[in-house]
């Protein structure tokens, strides 16, 4: 039965929400989220975050309950800690309980399974509301199935009317402590605990100028809250790194946050939002104001903006290891160049600010003035004075073609083979097409066309020049032993 097509009706008895500490005579403390005199929320990279807050709470001397609501509904209660913000403890916790149990219809039906209950019908003749004593028998699959005097039905077309709310449930996830003060008085009350369903990421906007030799970047902050709780002018706190967890949350957050929806026009001049420091083996990126971060919201913020950024962009193309130990035969044609864009993350280069780990999208003005996109990559944490390199895409001008001109097998382990690689470059002007070529083995250049270098144990690059409408021809032979 649709449970959905009900009114639930539910008599309150007058000692149902205190539960099984009504016949407690410890005094009991409710303190929500309008109690709050701060809040501090710091999330990481990996769908987690601490939330720190501060209320107002008075306690009674002695042994007390407080009930702590508006917390995150992905609260990882085992990770709660509470003190007094106010200097030396004055109270000290007992005793801790998670209440989660939140009242709704299926879970409240659940809990009356064979327990007593009334079935309430229209009689669409009169209108006269007939009412019949029943007992639920089964809630599987949420097709409800009762026990009447006429026997057993289903598919109860009416409402159902429960005479209580049983004492477990809460209209909210709820922290409970029982306390223990030495005096009576207003107390800071401090809680800090880990939650599932808060993350961030870096997303960049890089504009290159005419030449493709200089970029403005501005670096984006997308924030989302699925954490069950929004909090209201919080202190925002970011931390860049891989933090080791040792019980993953097994929460699914949903498909992954669009981009930014900020045009890519950098901000130049102002002054950065976030304030960045190292901590332990990570970097801490604070923001200079409160900010809301409402539940079921995701926001962008503006991490930082570098204006006139000195670039590189190089052609690239890659060969494989397996080359070198098989046979080919025919022309390999239309093989891949790639286009890269690189830039060093240093201070002298207008940047010198860690990089948290994101994804890079690339603009360019066209002949109209208008920017076009280019291409995306992602880039990992990338600390100052290191280089970033992105794949923007292919190179529709340049033209490579590989083809083996020779293969001999020495020996079970020995095998030479001789390589002709052409490059075409249909730009109008000169350019320089990198060749990296991965070894595998122990392996031996015995001959080139072109000088190379040993840019690894296991890789070989050729620079190659090639000037407008140039057919260039890479010839090299190599010796490879498993």
């Amino acid at each position: 039965m649709n449970l959905g097509r009900w009114a639930i009706t539910a008599l309150l008895l007058a000692s149902a929400g205190a539960g099984p500490a009504a016949a407690d005579e410890r005094p009991r403390v409710e303190v929500g989220g309008d109690a709050r005199s701060s809040v501090n929320v710091t999330i990481y990279n990996d769908g987690l975050a601490l939330v720190r807050e501060v209320r107002g709470v008075e306690l009674p001397a002695g042994e007390s309950v407080l009930h702590w609501a508006d917390v995150a509904a992905q609260i990882r209660p085992e990770t709660v800690h509470v003190g007094d913000a106010g200097g030396p403890a004055t109270f000290r916790v007992l005793e801790q309980n998670y209440k989660y149990d939140v009242l709704n219809p299926s879970r409240l039906m659940e809990l009356y399974l064979n327990r007593q209950l009334t079935l309430v019908t229209v009689n669409p003749g009169t209108g006269v509301e007939e009412r019949e004593q029943a007992t639920l028998l089964s809630t599987q699959n949420y097709d409800y199935v009762y026990r009447t005097g006429e026997g057993i039905t289903f598919g109860h077309p009416g409402r159902v009317v429960l005479p209580e709310v049983p004492a477990n449930f809460v209209p909210r996830p709820t922290l409970e402590w029982l306390l223990e003060a030495n005096q009576a008085g207003r107390r800071t009350v401090e809680t800090a605990y880990l939650t599932a369903g808060m993350r961030w990421n870096a997303d960049y906007v890089l504009l290159l100028d005419q030449a493709d030799a200089r970029g403005d970047l501005t670096g984006w902050v997308t924030l989302t809250n699925e954490s069950g709780i929004g909090f209201e002018d919080s202190r925002l706190q970011l931390v860049a790194g891989r933090v080791h967890i040792v019980a993953p949350t097994t929460t699914a957050y949903g498909p992954p946050p669009p981009p930014p929806v900020a045009a890519p026009y950098p901000a130049g001049g102002e002054r950065p939002q976030f304030a960045e420091e190292g901590m332990f083996e990570y970097h801490l990126y604070t923001l200079q104001r409160e900010t809301d971060l409402m539940d079921r919201e995701q926001k962008q913020i503006e991490l930082l903006a570098a204006a006139g950024l000195a670039l590189q962009k190089k052609y690239r193309l890659d060969g494989d290891s397996y080359y070198y130990v098989s046979e080919y035969t025919g022309v390999m044609e239309n093989l891949p160049v790639w286009v890269w864009i690189e830039f060093m993350n240093s201070e002298e280069n207008g940047m010198g600010m860690p990089l948290p780990a994101g994804t890079v999208r690339l603009y360019k003005s066209d002949p109209h003035g208008g920017r076009q996109f280019l291409g995306e990559d992602s880039i990992d944490h990338t600390p100052r004075d290191e280089k970033v390199e992105l794949r923007v895409g292919r190179a529709f001008d340049v033209v490579a073609e590989r083809k083996q001109t020779d293969y001999e097998v020495l020996s079970y382990t020995l095998y030479e083979t001789g390589w002709e690689i052409h490059i075409r470059n249909r730009k109008p002007e000169p350019i320089v097409v990198e060749l990296h070529e991965p070894m595998a083995g122990d392996w031996e250049v015995l001959s080139s066309s072109h000088e190379w270098e040993k840019e690894s144990a296991r890789m070989v690059l050729f620079r190659v020049p090639a000037r407008p409408d140039e057919d260039v021809v890479v010839t090299y032979r190599i010796r490879t032993r498993y």
